[in-house]
């Protein structure tokens, strides 16, 4: 705002020969803190203030001592005019004069009074106080402008941010040209990693030439009345501003180093006024480089984190979740437009030997070196993911199931040539299937028809490709599986409503004990593994809210049996090999029936995978190690517990002792170690309080420490935080 219109106090005018008694009256009476002193003419002369009248009252009281002849009349009682006392040669401005330029003259000059003069003709009076008051007026309003930035930055889409802050941030200064450059580090010989503009004229000589750009103060940035010839010559307009940015991200997976991104925002072409007030155009710019800073690390942030879920971080492939992801794109785009597409299974051969012979960090190495292999000979619109613990997928677009063959095995000729120690050869076994868009195939039929033709190449004999043919059918033949009580069931509790869990638990665990009720041998198996998996999740001291998750996912986690025909779930022989791939569907039978219960969310993942084994050689899904989740470990350990302890019609039971040893042994292969030792732990505690030993007690006492809830030395303990997530897939 210009000095003309900041005049807020009246302008009260003193003639030169009037008496300094005269003066302090009008001050006083006025309430001013200074005079104009005018001449005979009306014309401004000087300016008198209080602290020009205080210093006259002190020489009075003083005596005068020391002064000159017209002083020491006054202070022997002769009066003083003001002309004697005044400041002549006064400190002014004139009309038009900005609050910054004179902010800055009263600062220079120090002086608390500020004339605004015409022609002669004081015509207002600035004040230290005005002063002041504008700023604050001012950086009020400048930050409540750049506050509207915040509200337009809602996207946490990095690209789309960083196009927003080079729309919108341009508006607060009114500039015409804008450009935003971020480069990896800051290092500006490198590519920019981001960059947007408004269609910035000179963006193409920020890139080539970026030292136009200039050495940038790391917190200030700097305002610029010129710009150089770099962007002057495209179109480029005085005056400008550049702001640091300074971008610090989450750590990097391989490095473990915070991600960091340097560059700037340069706006030119600004308005005339930031120019008269520079002051407020920087203290603008310091609020606006806030906000754009937070917004676009925020965004960075989240970029990095969805990158994350979607890498595989041993090997930098793609994740299971982008898998998935694409699978159902490619899906939709083929069904649209009647287009073929094929899935790939790439399985390492003797995985688990290699870690056992070579150890896990050749293990880890093999794997990524499979990886490469596969990521060098595929296409760049092939998707390649790590599926599970030595599983890769591959998503071939527009491509039939013959030619997929090809490049499956030259991607099998070639990880052959990668050597491994102690002379171990490197093979892999591929399954491919091809989309069926015409039928009514979901997308995860192929998947599991690749995984069949992957079954194949293993009985094979492993280190081959094959493609599915009809003749695989054997785990999605429908007159395998009792499709109508599967059915029935699932609408049966589709229909109970999601406010009524008690109820439907209640219900499902009648369904489940009339089940068992079938079985001679299994009457009480799940309320068995009930008990046994409360115990160790106790033991573990997991916490009320997690036990009960564990309580519930035993009780149903048998539920999917219904499918199964009663000859095959109760044959009193050995099963064939087609008749176990058939039980071996009924975790993912329960999935279907339990499905559109969302409260029991964390229930049907541990149910799901409560067969999958510590290798990776479980099923449906193949997981490995903590990817299984902590409930399913522990009710997989439970049911082996159980079905071991009890008798069957192919094993008598076993004593508890026994079956903790074999528990042991399989550690590392079939079992989590940690679930195992809890399992002994809870025996051992059991064991204590019946004054015996281990040997001593039997699957009776372990099952009526549970009903009495005696199953663990610390009943009181809190939950604890669980490592890995109860729905980790």
């Amino acid at each position: 705002m210009s000095a003309s219109a900041n005049s807020p106090h009246q302008i009260v005018q003193i003639g030169c020969h009037a008496s300094v008694q005269d003066a302090a009256a009008r001050m006083f009476s006025h309430n001013v803190g200074c005079l104009i002193v005018v001449d005979d003419q009306n014309r401004f002369v000087g300016l008198v203030t209080e602290r020009d009248i205080a210093r006259h009252v002190a020489v009075a009281l003083d005596g005068g001592a020391g002064l000159g002849p017209q002083t020491r009349q006054d202070a022997f009682g002769v009066p003083v005019c003001v002309a004697q006392i005044m400041t002549e040669h006064v400190v002014s401005c004139p009309p038009g004069t900005t609050s910054s330029e004179a902010r800055r003259i009263m600062t220079e000059h120090r002086i608390r009074h500020l004339p605004i003069v015409d022609q002669g003709i004081v015509v207002g009076i600035l004040s230290a106080r005005d002063i002041m008051g504008q700023q604050l007026l001012e950086d009020r309003a400048a930050a409540e402008e750049v506050a509207m930035l915040s509200k337009c930055l809602k996207s946490i889409d990095l690209g789309e941010a960083a196009e927003i802050v080079a729309t919108e941030a341009p508006k607060l200064f009114e500039a015409q040209n804008c450009v935003l450059c971020l480069y990896p580090q800051g290092d500006y010989s490198r590519e920019p990693e981001l960059v947007s503009s408004n269609r910035c004229p000179c963006v193409a000589g920020h890139l080539k030439s970026p030292e136009a750009i200039g050495e940038i103060p790391a917190e200030e940035g700097y305002f610029e009345a010129q710009v150089p010839a770099e962007c002057r010559d495209p179109g480029g307009q005085p005056p400008r501003l550049i702001l640091p940015l300074q971008i610090v991200g989450l750590p990097e997976a391989v490095s473990g180093r915070e991600k960091r991104l340097g560059g700037y925002l340069c706006m030119c072409g600004l308005a005339p006024s930031s120019i008269s007030n520079r002051e407020l155009t920087l203290y603008k710019a310091k609020l606006t480089r806030e906000i754009v800073v937070a917004h676009l690390t925020n965004a960075t942030r989240y970029q990095q984190a969805r990158l994350t879920s979607l890498t595989d971080p041993l090997t930098g492939v793609g994740s299971r979740r982008l898998y998935e992801d694409k699978l159902q794109e490619e899906y939709d785009r083929a069904k649209r437009y009647s287009r073929p597409f094929s899935v790939a299974i790439i399985d390492l051969d003797h995985f688990k030997m290699i870690n056992d012979v070579l150890g896990h960090a050749v293990g880890d190495d093999t794997i990524r070196k499979l990886a490469d292999c596969v990521r060098q000979e595929k296409r760049n619109p092939d998707i390649l993911a790590r599926y599970g613990g030595d599983e890769f997928v591959l998503l071939l677009p527009e491509t039939r199931a013959v030619d997929a063959a090809v490049l499956l095995e030259r991607i099998r000729t070639k990880a052959q040539l990668v050597c491994l120690e102690q002379g171990m050869a490197l093979s892999v076994s591929c399954g491919i299937a091809e989309s069926r868009t015409e039928t009514d195939e979901a997308p995860g039929d192929v998947m599991r028809r690749a995984d069949l033709a992957l079954y194949e190449a293993k009985n094979a004999g492993r280190n081959c490709v094959k493609i599915w043919n009809e003749g695989m059918s054997r785990l999605i033949n429908t007159g395998d599986l009792e499709i109508d009580r599967i059915k029935r069931l699932q609408r049966r509790i589709m229909g109970l409503s999601e406010k009524a869990e008690k109820v439907f638990m209640e219900s499902i665990w009648s369904l489940v004990q009339a089940l068992e009720a079938k079985d001679t041998y299994a009457r009480k198996h799940s309320e068995n593994v009930v008990a046994y998996a409360v115990g160790i999740a106790r033991t573990m001291e997991l916490g009320p809210k997690y036990v009960d998750l564990i309580h519930r996912s035993a009780m149903i986690h048998d539920i999917g049996k219904i499918g199964i025909p009663d000859a095959i779930l109760f044959k009193p022989d050995h099963l064939t090999p087609h008749e176990r791939r058939i039980v071996e569907q009924h975790p993912m039978i329960a999935v279907r029936i339990l499905e559109k219960m969302s409260f029991l969310e964390n229930e049907i993942a541990i149910v799901r995978h409560h067969h999958e084994k510590w290798n990776g050689q479980g099923y449906p899904d193949g997981l490995a190690r903590t990817a299984i989740p902590l409930g399913a470990r522990i009710v997989a350990v439970a049911d082996t517990f159980d079905a071991l302890t009890s008798s069957r019609a192919y094993h008598t039971s076993r004593p508890v002792a026994e079956v903790l040893r074999l528990l042991k042994d399989a550690c590392g292969y079939d079992f989590d170690l940690t679930v195992v030792v809890a399992m002994a732990a809870w025996v051992e505690d059991v064991a204590q309080r019946l004054e015996t030993t281990v040997e001593g007690v039997t699957a009776d006492d372990l099952l009526a420490a549970a009903e009495t809830g005696d199953m663990m030395p610390h009943p009181e303990a809190a939950d604890i935080a669980i490592g890995e997530s109860v729905t980790s897939s």
